[in-house]
């Protein structure tokens, strides 16, 4: 269970670092209210997201449950966004699928990749070791 809250709060720092970094590029001013009124309604479709993977039997810290999580948290919060008066553009919901994309599934293929590597070298230096006696 502190896996799964610590992997939940990585992605809602993922969302906050998406609405900072918006609100930087667009020289709106980096403030915690400014930045929280951009991330709320993706930071409420990343719990629907997660409860969402959860609910279809997926683990949602792992690689395979990050695409309902990631692609719940855009859709959703983009229609969020929309309904509550926040502008809306093809462009921004571009940006908002890749870096969300990049943020949400890019930790979770890191990890990925490094439990590999790491698993790999024991196996085999576990298998050198067995060949050389």
């Amino acid at each position: 269970m502190r896996r799964a809250a610590g992997a939940f709060l990585l992605d809602v720092v993922a969302v906050l670092l998406f609405a900072t970094i918006g609100r930087a590029s667009h020289a709106e001013g980096v403030t915690l209210r400014g930045v929280v009124l951009v991330a709320w309604p993706f930071l409420a479709a990343l719990a629907l997201g997660w409860l969402l993977a959860r609910t279809r039997g997926d683990w949602p810290v792992r690689v395979p449950g990050s695409p309902v999580v990631w692609l719940t948290t855009v859709v959703l919060g983009l229609a969020l966004r929309v309904a509550t008066g926040g502008g809306f553009a093809w462009s921004f919901a571009v940006v908002t699928l890749v870096v969300l994309g990049l943020f949400l599934v890019g930790w979770r293929c890191v990890r990925e990749v490094g439990r590999f590597a790491v698993e790999g070298v024991a196996r085999w230096s576990q298998a050198r070791e067995r060949v050389s006696r």
